[in-house]
C-alpha cells in the first residue's frame, strides 16, 4: 500500500466517529471534497464551523490547505483541525484546539514558509489568491 493511501485510510478511520459525535451533539454535518477544502462543514443555529480531520499520527497539511485555511479565517470563518471527536466537539464549542499553524505541512521547493502561509495577514481580500 502506498504511503498516501495509508494516510488516507487512517484519516477516514477517525472521520466516521468524529462525524457521528458531531451529529449526536445536534450539528448538521456535510462532508466536503475538493483540493484544499476542509473535510467537514458543521452548522447549528446559524453558526458555521469548518473542521479538517487529520490522522492522529503523521497527519500533514498540504501548502494549499494551509493557505486556504488562512483565507477562510481572514474571511471570518471558524476553522479547526481535529484528530479525535473530543477535539472536534471542543472546536464546535468555540475552543479551537489546533489550527493550520500547529500542524506540520508538506513543503515544496521554493514554497513560502508554512507559518507565512497560515497567517491571515498574508492574505489580502483585494488580491487574487495564489495558485
Amino acid at each position: 500500500m502506498s504511503r498516501c493511501n495509508r494516510y488516507a485510510l487512517a484519516r477516514d478511520a477517525n472521520e466516521g466517529p468524529i462525524v457521528e459525535r458531531i451529529r449526536l451533539a445536534g450539528w448538521f454535518v456535510l462532508r466536503l471534497n475538493g483540493a484544499g477544502l476542509p473535510d467537514l462543514l458543521c452548522v447549528r443555529h446559524g453558526r458555521v464551523v469548518l473542521i479538517e480531520v487529520k490522522a492522529p499520527k503523521g497527519g500533514r497539511m498540504k501548502p494549499a490547505q494551509v493557505e486556504l485555511h488562512a483565507q477562510l479565517r481572514a474571511a471570518g470563518l471558524v476553522i479547526a483541525i481535529a484528530t479525535t471527536p473530543e477535539e472536534a466537539l471542543a472546536a464546535l464549542e468555540g475552543d479551537v484546539v489546533r489550527t493550520a499553524q500547529d500542524v506540520r505541512a508538506e513543503k515544496r521547493r521554493g514554497a513560502t514558509s508554512v507559518r507565512a502561509l497560515a497567517t491571515s495577514a498574508s492574505y489580502s481580500p483585494r488580491k487574487e489568491p495564489r495558485r
